[in-house]
């Protein structure tokens, strides 16, 4: 395993696959694309000629005569269990694409599964690998800004902007959920990689705009188990990309955009302090402007542009590194499950009127509100 690529198996041919699965692999150093499942046999077939790897439309035939090492699952979310847990049985690692599923009964399996058989599950969170993310995650860390107090972060776009090739998003039934479990799943995961762990959630889901009854308006209100509060919010209705997450301290503040910079988000991160330039970190030492070139600077904005590295890449480097040195991913399957925990929280919250309490139960219920 050392010496040769990693031989991974495509279950599901869909846009995603196309526009970040498959051309990472094919660029990469450490990994190979050996089959392409998808119970359309056109669609197998054309990610393979553009690609590489065989084609077929039974997934238990792929994960049996492909000699594959793991498999990376993009289907609509109602199908990932299903597939995770036969991935695991062959004994394939897994990336499975966010969300990990549709509830948290299901989510626990699949982390159970994956576990039994000795194999690598990692949640396809890609937002984590945005180099300023993982910066501002250790200026964090570090206590750079203090205790965090509060943080709040947005993430939409129009329905129509993304080329999706079906439309699962917004059939419940299939997806479990439209744009908190598309969209805001997102953000509920960078929120808990950037603070901690999620106490409580409260939540206002809304049908506002799309000809579909689904949540295309979403608030969500955070207590952190630290004590921080956080506010997350998503919509399918904007026609520009909304972004940019905020994370308030007591000695500082950090602002990050990774999908889009427009004039509200005019750096890819941006942080505040009040500390003199002798306090600030090798990260930041070079990337301070004083208001002229004989001063110190003691205090204000700093603004980074981080190398804009493809998410996907390192997401795949971190899977390849995570199965050679036989260790858990970064972003595991519990990962994904807790992030499975808020969204389903959210929903019991909407449904109640009421903060709901994290963790949840595996037996908790699940159930899709009903949108006007």
């Amino acid at each position: 395993m050392k010496e040769q690529k990693i031989r991974i198996g495509l279950v599901g041919a869909g846009a995603i696959m196309h526009l970040a699965h498959a051309p990472t692999i094919v660029s990469s150093a450490d990994a190979e694309i050996a089959g392409v499942f998808d119970i359309d046999m056109a669609r197998a077939s054309k990610l393979t000629e553009d690609f590489g790897g065989m084609p077929y439309n039974e997934l238990e035939r792929m994960l049996g005569e492909a000699r594959l090492d793991a498999v990376i699952v993009a289907t609509p979310n109602l199908f990932h269990e299903a597939s995770v847990v036969s991935a695991a049985a062959h004994g394939l690692h897994v990336v499975c694409e966010k969300p990990l599923a549709i509830d948290v009964s299901s989510a626990a399996r699949m982390v159970k599964a994956c576990k039994d058989a000795g194999v690598v599950l990692q949640t396809g969170f890609n937002q984590r690998f945005w180099t300023q993310n993982r910066i501002a995650k250790e200026l964090i860390s570090s206590g750079f800004i203090g205790t965090i107090h509060q943080m709040r972060s947005l993430y939409s776009e129009k329905a129509s902007a993304y080329p999706a090739s079906t439309n699962f998003r917004y059939e419940l039934e299939q997806s479990g959920g439209a744009t908190i479990i598309d969209l805001t799943v997102h953000r509920i995961d960078i929120a808990r990689y950037l603070i901690g762990d999620i106490a409580a959630v409260f939540a206002e889901l809304e049908h506002s705009y799309l000809p579909e009854k689904v949540d295309d308006n979403v608030w969500l209100l955070l207590r952190f188990e630290n004590g921080a509060r956080g506010c997350l919010t998503s919509n399918r209705i904007s026609p520009n990309v909304g972004d940019g997450t905020d994370v308030f301290g007591s000695e500082g503040t950090i602002h990050i955009a990774t999908e889009t910079i427009n004039p509200y988000n005019a750096a890819p991160l941006q942080i505040y302090t009040e500390k003199s330039k002798s306090e600030l970190p090798d990260i930041l030492h070079e990337a301070c402007y004083m208001d002229a070139w004989w001063k110190e600077f003691d205090g204000g904005w700093i603004t980074l542009k981080p190398p804009r590295s493809n998410p996907f890449a390192l997401q795949l480097e971190e899977f390849c590194t995570a199965i050679r040195e036989g260790r858990d991913s970064a972003v595991s399957g519990v990962e994904g499950l807790k992030a499975q925990e808020v969204v389903q929280a959210g929903y019991m919250s909407f449904n109640r009127g009421n903060w709901v309490d994290l963790p949840l139960s595996e037996d908790a219920p699940f159930t899709i509100p009903k949108y006007s």
